[in-house]
């Protein structure tokens, strides 16, 4: 805790690991990308989308607002804007600059959904492994490892066995190991759907 006992351990952790990223990799551009408290677009489409997610603590909304404080002491622009998440900063940012023959992009975090944007090399996902201390970094082999499928078919693997943290239901009976199958035969959902009315299993 800071003097006034206001809750610090959020932005002590990250300004660790900014310290660390600075100390080791020297990036040559860096952006932070921020959610905001208004609805989401995905909210106005579903009204579920992460309903059962509790507030955010006002230890942490605090240190949220701080934070920007922070990466403003470390020369990084922050973007946020109402309507979107930060997952669509990242989104956005992985497209536009991947087309750099210069670039390599290394999107740091700790949500999954981003492995879908992985591209060879040129754009990977690193997240954490243990603290703030071991990262573990996403390539397309990473990807298909840890998966065994392509990054760009991720977005139908969560279609298929859903997403519990963002309140998405997935399809009845479909768990990761059959979505995985699926996603390799038929390589996508719409290819599942073409083979549904010659395969009696995937009867629909």
């Amino acid at each position: 805790t800071a003097s006034g006992a206001r809750p610090v351990n959020a932005i002590y952790g990250l300004a660790s690991v900014l310290i660390k990223l600075w100390r080791e990799d020297k990036p040559d551009s860096a952006a932070a990308l921020f959610d905001r408290p208004e609805p989401t677009f995905r909210k106005e489409k579903y009204e579920a989308y992460k309903a059962q997610r509790p507030p955010a603590p006002n230890e942490l909304i605090s240190q949220i607002i701080e934070a920007h404080n922070l990466f403003d002491a470390f020369g990084i622009k922050t973007f946020e804007k109402p309507g979107f998440e930060a997952d669509d900063f990242i989104a956005t940012f992985a497209e536009k600059f991947k087309t750099d023959p210069d670039a390599k992009i290394i999107i740091l975090t700790g949500d999954m959904d981003t492995l879908q944007l992985v591209d060879g090399e040129r754009v990977v996902v690193r997240a954490f492994k243990k603290g703030i201390t071991e990262t573990i970094t996403y390539d397309d082999k990473a990807v298909g490892e840890r998966y065994g499928l392509a990054p760009n078919q991720m977005i139908d693997y969560k279609a298929l066995v859903g997403d519990p943290s963002d309140n998405i239901k997935g399809v009845p009976g479909i768990g990761p190991k059959t979505a995985t199958d699926l996603l390799k035969k038929f390589g996508s959902v719409e290819g599942v759907y073409r083979a549904a009315s010659a395969d009696p299993k995937l009867g629909i």
